[in-house]
């Protein structure tokens, strides 16, 4: 029959293993907090373990106050570490309110029930709140660089321990004889639990890097917005019957790299892109290459679209030379097969435009 293992031996594998993690975590961390963060996170779990073994018969209640508070800054110092990843202060107020608040209620609870059913079941429902506060930020999170994924991954990992609270919790309210084999089971959820919470945070710098790669591959590296790699990579979802695109090409561009020099040319590219990026909030900015940008947008009306931009755009800023546009505007129509089909249109009536004398539309 299979015996689980004592809670001596589990928490001695909890022990090694945050220390790993707090190994690992400080190796990595040259110039980079969050790494810190965590680091001090895995240390302050080991730390409350060993402690708590050594001294479990023989601590003040203050104590026990004070292991309470290390382990909840454990946790604490995981979404700490997140919060510093994205550039903001560590701790929050209210992180430090749950720190406190986990550290005195057991210890009160203890106090005023004395050792037993009820004071360990506090301490229980007290962890099991700490771990929930502290998890939900991560479990929902919206993050927009490519993080949303492992971030999520830590936040429910550290979610699933409060069912694990509440299970003692139960247990030492109205099954008083669970309880001590129920001890391991908080141990036991770390040897799962730990482990992959802590690989999910190391997988969050590696997510941001391949993100930055895969914009950085498929950005122009001029104006910073999307390129043609990024216009075939989208172009099944931008086919959207409706939409609109717009093929925008700047007049006599030639003669202002001839004249003014390419330096020029690139800053009124540059110009030109900015203004056409603060468009609505659903268009899609590509630099085909040269002076030719191309906007998906979700405009209703193609003339009214092309127009608006072109009186944003077709303009001049201080220290640049003067330049216009010619716009083709095309909508997307249920039979386009490909993205092609349709800047083919918006290209034959951009050259319409052309052909009437520059600066103009034509949809």
């Amino acid at each position: 029959m299979f015996d689980l293992p004592d809670v001596s031996t589990l928490r001695q594998c909890s022990i090694l293993c945050s220390a790993s993690y707090a190994a690992v975590f400080f190796v990595m961390s040259a110039g980079q907090s969050w790494y810190r963060c965590w680091g001090w996170g895995a240390g302050a779990y080991c730390a409350s373990l060993v402690i708590g073994g050594l001294f479990e018969n023989i601590l003040p209640p203050w104590g026990y106050a004070l292991i309470d508070g290390i382990l909840c800054l454990s946790m604490a110092l995981v979404l700490a570490g997140v919060r510093r990843f994205d550039g903001v202060r560590g701790f929050a107020p209210w992180m430090w309110g749950v720190v406190v608040v986990t550290a005195i209620v057991p210890t009160v609870a203890e106090i005023v029930f004395g050792a037993g059913g009820v004071s360990s079941a506090i301490w229980s429902l007290t962890m099991a709140v700490c771990s929930f506060s502290l998890a939900v930020p991560l479990a929902v999170s919206r993050a927009t660089d490519g993080t949303v994924r492992p971030r999520r991954i830590a936040g429910w990992l550290l979610i699933l321990y409060v069912p694990v609270y509440l299970a003692v919790a139960v247990a030492d309210l109205i099954a008083p004889r669970l309880a001590p084999a129920l001890e391991a089971v908080p141990f036991l959820a770390d040897q799962l639990l730990f482990g992959a919470g802590n690989l999910a945070l190391l997988w969050i710098p590696a997510s941001h890097s391949q993100q930055r790669l895969r914009d950085t591959a498929l950005r122009d590296p001029l104006t910073g917005v999307w390129n043609r790699a990024a216009l075939a990579a989208n172009a099944a979802a931008l086919l959207v019957p409706g939409r609109v695109a717009l093929l925008i090409d700047v007049d006599r561009f030639k003669a202002i790299n001839d004249q003014q020099g390419h330096a020029a040319g690139d800053r009124v590219l540059v110009a030109i892109a900015t203004v056409l990026q603060q468009g609505a909030g659903g268009d899609f900015v590509v630099r085909l290459g040269g002076d030719e940008f191309l906007v998906i947008t979700t405009a209703d009306d193609p003339v009214r679209a092309a127009e608006q931009i072109r009186l944003r755009a077709d303009c001049s800023e201080a220290g640049l030379p003067a330049w216009t546009l010619s716009i083709g505007a095309a909508r997307i129509e249920p039979g386009d097969r490909s993205i092609d089909d349709v800047m083919q249109r918006a290209d034959l009536l951009m050259y319409r435009t052309k052909a009437l004398g520059r600066t103009a539309v034509v949809a």
